[in-house]
């Protein structure tokens, strides 16, 4: 019977194992891709990106805090939402504010900040954001009003918050916009960019629209 190998035993494996796949020569030459030939690092040698995982994480937080009854936990009641709400914010901004620290590093002007003021900086963009939140709220209940007006089809708001991909694109935005308006680009476009890949509408994050705006069918929009 073949013997189970964990997959953390792949790194222990014997070095003379490696040369059934030439290794050593495929290694040395990524090596030199990376550092002579085809260099993509940036140019200041940042190493510490901002992460696409936790700002998924940041992006279903913020969804869930919104509108809780219908992206957060199933069983909310009257006296649990305000905490849930809280608590959920209080994780969120916690992820938003590490990676805002991220990614300031990659703008010009940040270049000499030092760690405790590029911190400090990001931890005061991460709280006006968070202040933002309600008035990205009533601009989300417009667009999603308007959708319930202009779709005949639409038989109530929940079918619209959980079926219809211009909410989920505008969502997307709504929060991106407000990003992009307090000086964080990069996370920004991470946030348009995943709403892209979800729903095929691809509207920059710089672009400033109003309320009750619908997208009905998006595909391709841009």
């Amino acid at each position: 019977m073949p013997r189970d190998i964990a997959p953390d035993s792949l790194n222990d494996a014997p070095l003379q194992d490696s040369r059934e796949w030439g290794l050593s020569r495929i290694v040395a030459e990524l090596r030199e891709s990376r550092e002579e030939l085809h260099r993509t690092r940036h140019p200041l040698g940042i190493r510490e990106l901002p992460s696409r995982d936790a700002i998924l994480k940041i992006v279903n937080g913020l969804r869930s805090a919104l509108f809780p009854t219908h992206y957060g936990a199933p069983d909310l009641t009257d006296e649990s939402v305000d905490y849930y709400v809280g608590q959920t914010l209080e994780n969120t901004l916690r992820l938003l504010h590490e990676q805002i620290r991220r990614a300031l590093r990659f703008l010009p002007e940040y270049r000499d900040t030092n760690d405790s003021q590029l911190n400090t900086l990001a931890f005061g963009i991460a709280r006006e954001f968070g202040a933002q939140l309600p008035a990205i709220r009533a601009l989300l209940v417009s667009d999603i009003k308007a959708a319930f007006t202009g779709d005949p089809a639409a038989q109530h708001i929940t079918e619209i918050l959980l079926c219809y991909p211009g909410v989920w694109a505008m969502t997307h935005h709504r929060l991106a916009h407000a990003l992009h308006k307090l000086g964080v680009p990069l996370l920004a476009r991470f946030i348009n960019e995943i709403a892209h890949s979800l729903t095929g509408i691809d509207i920059h994050p710089g672009a400033t629209i109003g309320p009750s705006f619908f997208i009905d069918h998006g595909t391709g929009v841009v």
